[in-house]
């Protein structure tokens, strides 16, 4: 294990039943709660928008979209990326779709353009006209951030940025991969596709969060990995999971092959919706982000990159099997497990559930979901849960 670690907080020991109390069953169904997230958090919490490779030269953008708000990536000509807003102060059109690369960003409605600066270039206008001065024009500027090469964009305009929120998460990433910077969107099989779920999002958090299911859930990840001795660091804004490995090159998930794999698996959550992860395999950082569409389903986005250069002959043939297994064992069992709990949610004998935290046997430990939910509930501005 890395000496270096997320930031520390205290442990959250519970002695009393009522601080093992979990989420009321509402927080996970109620429209109306999940319209206060979008205001209270999704809109003032880093948001994943792209790879700086996707954004290669000058003019190259990226459309975003962070729960109905429209943002805009952009290269400048300096070489900086910046975010805007992706609609023109004219009469509100989008400006970009998808991606794409241009030296101008020109409105489809009325053609009014920008610089990549985000300044009005020119409107549709005679000399005759009476018209706005383009001096006073120009988008609207959405923060933007990075870690390590993962851009995201933050609505609040009075947002910390991503190395306050998360401190010592970049830092402690490049001590576990110190090449990560160099590393490339993967390619072909070893890409796992962004997956819709019907599960509410903190269903989905919730499952990432705790290896209690692990053991019978999923029966090749711990035969490749040492899940009773994993360890947990929590950090102000997140944690960080370390799970060893088992020493089985030959196991039931994928082949590893000692020499060149890295074996153990480190996995750093960011609240409120983003994980980062470190697998056993091949040399690898991947992204993860559960973005909610509604009370009952999110969006898993999945973003892995990998050295742009092969580092031994079976390298791309252990890149792939990862990433077949993790796409048609490990989402499938876990996807499966999400959907009934969220259906468990709207049931009338369900109230709330119950937290177990185990400090000294973590397999067994919702300490991480725990602290999900009390970050939750203070970014919320609300009390501690009460039930319904």
């Amino acid at each position: 294990m890395p000496s270096a670690t997320v930031v520390g907080v205290d442990t959250l020991d519970a002695d009393v039943d009522g601080e093992l109390r979990a989420l009321p069953a509402s927080y996970y169904t109620d429209e109306r709660i999940f319209a206060e997230e979008r205001e209270r958090l999704f809109f003032r919490t880093w948001q994943y928008a792209c790879h700086t490779s996707e954004l290669p030269e000058a003019g190259s953008y990226v459309a975003v979209d962070v729960l109905g708000q429209n943002v805009m990536v952009v290269r400048g000509n300096d070489g900086e990326i910046t975010a805007f807003a992706n609609v023109c102060p004219h009469r509100g059109h989008k400006l970009v779709e998808g991606r794409g690369r241009s030296r101008v960003i020109v409105c489809p409605y009325h053609h009014w353009s920008y610089s990549l600066d985000g300044s009005l270039r020119s409107q549709r206008r005679s000399a005759t006209s009476n018209a706005p001065d383009e001096a006073t024009i120009c988008l609207s500027s959405v923060r933007v951030d990075q870690l390590l090469d993962f851009v995201f964009v933050n609505l609040d305009p009075d947002a910390a940025p991503v190395a306050q929120v998360w401190p010592g998460v970049e830092d402690h990433i490049l001590e576990v991969c110190p090449d990560a910077h160099s590393y490339q969107l993967s390619s072909g099989a070893a890409v796992i596709h962004p997956t819709d779920v019907n599960a509410n999002w903190k269903i989905q958090v919730d499952n990432y969060l705790e290896c209690q299911h692990c053991r019978h859930g999923h029966v090749s990840f711990v035969d490749m990995l040492d899940v009773t001795n994993q360890k947990v660091t929590l950090g102000p804004n997140g944690a960080y999971d370390f799970i060893p490995s088992a020493g089985k090159p030959d196991n039931l998930a994928y082949p590893l092959d000692p020499e060149h794999d890295m074996m153990d698996l480190h996995f750093w959550w960011l609240f409120p919706n983003t994980g980062v992860g470190v697998f056993s395999g091949p040399a690898n950082v991947s992204l993860f982000q559960w973005v909610p569409v509604d009370a009952g389903r999110a969006h898993r986005v999945n973003v892995s990159t990998e050295p742009a250069v092969v580092t031994d002959p079976g390298m791309r043939d252990r890149q792939e099997k990862r990433g077949a297994w993790g796409r048609d064992v490990l989402q499938p069992e876990d996807i499966s497990f999400m959907e009934s709990a969220h259906e468990g949610m709207t049931q009338r004998a369900f109230d709330r559930g119950w937290y177990i935290v185990d400090w000294e046997n973590q397999e067994y430990s919702e300490a991480m979901m725990r602290h999900f939910h009390q970050l939750y509930l203070d970014h919320m501005g609300r009390p501690a849960a009460p039930s319904r």
